[in-house]
């Protein structure tokens, strides 16, 4: 016997108004809003598609303008060169604006001095002032470490500042100003000599002169302190504010250290450098 429960495909019933006008005008209709739906989707996409297109063809455009820009000489005449800067300026972004800048600064310095002025491209420009800006901070950071060193291993003090009489022929305003340092040997090691920087400056921290490397022969074991009674001989015109009694504040630091066992700290050396890349001239 058959089970009732066989297996049975079944027939798909149709909709009951599938053969009515009614729902032939409603596929009809539902038809034309899906075409129409994909209509708009595709014109949606093809408007994003433009919008993306003229977007970049405005990037492409900028870049392109700023490239011509980098590309363009500068004038060799300081007025022109400045108002072509000026011109060009908005063409460039912040960080080229602040690197032309100090290359100007430094071409017209050069231009000051009689140097005459490359022929250079913004570019050019832009490049070198870069990788001088680079080679200088390098530098500085040499500097710093060999000072940091210099001035952890030795302490150095003024005392005892006060004006004196010069001898005859010494200087012209007949005045020295005479002062004692008095250094201390903080480091493990024997100092057999080193090089001292001292400043003159007024209490508003205006420079009035200065002693680049003032040279001193040791030795000077671990914890030993030394003097060393100093003058500094008064020109009647370059140091009038001395000379007058004026208020003078004396800082000395160490920029060399000569060690006895052979090794050397030499901040003064990077300074040297610092200072010849500052009158570097500019081809």
């Amino acid at each position: 016997m058959k089970s009732i429960f066989a297996a049975r495909r079944p027939r798909p019933e149709p909709h009951p108004l599938e053969a009515t006008t009614v729902w032939k005008e409603y596929q009809k209709a539902k038809q034309y809003q899906q075409s129409k739906s994909a209509s708009a989707r595709r014109k949606k996409i093809a408007f994003i598609a433009l919008a993306a297109l003229a977007l970049a063809g405005i990037v492409v455009a900028i870049v392109l303008v700023a490239g011509r820009t980098r590309e363009q000489m500068l004038p060799p005449d300081a007025k022109a060169r400045s108002e072509f800067v000026d011109a060009q300026s908005g063409k460039l972004s912040e960080e080229e604006r602040r690197v032309l800048a100090r290359f100007l600064t430094r071409l017209q310095a050069q231009e000051a001095a009689g140097v005459a002025v490359p022929k250079l491209t913004v570019a050019d420009a832009i490049e070198r002032q870069r990788a001088y800006d680079k080679e200088v901070g390098e530098v500085q950071k040499r500097i710093q470490s060999g000072l940091d060193a210099a001035k952890s291993a030795m302490a150095v003090n003024v005392r005892e500042q006060e004006l004196v009489k010069s001898d005859a022929g010494k200087s012209t305003s007949g005045k020295s100003l005479r002062y004692v340092l008095e250094i201390v040997n903080r480091d493990k090691r024997t100092v057999d000599a080193m090089g001292v920087r001292i400043e003159f400056r007024d209490p508003s921290r205006k420079y009035v002169a200065a002693i680049p490397t003032l040279e001193l022969k040791g030795p000077l074991t671990t914890g030993e302190k030394g003097r060393s009674i100093q003058t500094l001989p008064l020109d009647a015109t370059a140091h009038k504010y001395i000379v007058d009694g004026g208020v003078i504040q004396i800082s000395a630091y160490p920029t060399q250290i000569a060690y006895a066992d052979g090794e050397k700290i030499d901040a003064e050396k990077e300074l040297k450098l610092l200072e010849s890349l500052a009158r570097a001239k500019i081809e």
